[in-house]
């Protein structure tokens, strides 16, 4: 009886794991597959770009819920080290969705549009970097090497 407690147990976390992968990698693919509607969006028509590079974040996003469920992941997210990155993330998911059948010109459309997909990367990156040991200070580290940038603030 033990033995078949085990293996269920076992075969649970597999499919978990499983599920959490298929979401993340599929999630992250469509986000990449987005920019295949780039152009549309410098055109003018930010709609398909927004609304699959969106989708694409949310089903990534969703995918860590198949490890530990919706309210521990949740309740992950409004941890004082993500909090910040992830109301950021969730506000600019919704915002950009919301913007999108609002009529207004354009340009400032796409211009609104773009800034809320580049917070997007930028907070859902940041929310992701959370979850690695030295995640954020190896990225800084990096990024400070890459733009020049010494420790004292000085170039």
């Amino acid at each position: 009886f033990r033995l078949m407690h085990y293996c269920s147990l076992s075969n649970r976390l597999f499919q978990r794991v499983i599920g959490f992968a298929g979401c993340f990698v599929v999630g992250y693919l469509i986000t990449f597959t987005s920019f295949k509607f780039f152009v549309k969006l410098v055109e003018g028509n930010p709609v398909p770009f927004a609304v699959v590079f969106t989708l694409g974040n949310v089903l990534a996003l969703g995918s860590s819920m198949f490890l530990c469920g919706p309210k521990r992941q949740f309740q992950r997210m409004m941890d004082e080290t993500r909090k910040t990155s992830s109301v950021t993330f969730l506000v600019c998911l919704v915002l950009t969705l919301v913007l999108l059948p609002i009529p207004m010109e354009k340009v400032i459309k796409m211009m609104l549009i773009t800034v809320l997909v580049l917070f997007q990367f930028a907070a859902g990156l940041w929310y992701n970097l959370s979850y690695i040991p030295y995640g954020r200070r190896t990225f800084c580290k990096i990024l400070k090497k890459t733009l020049g940038v010494d420790d004292d603030g000085s170039s």
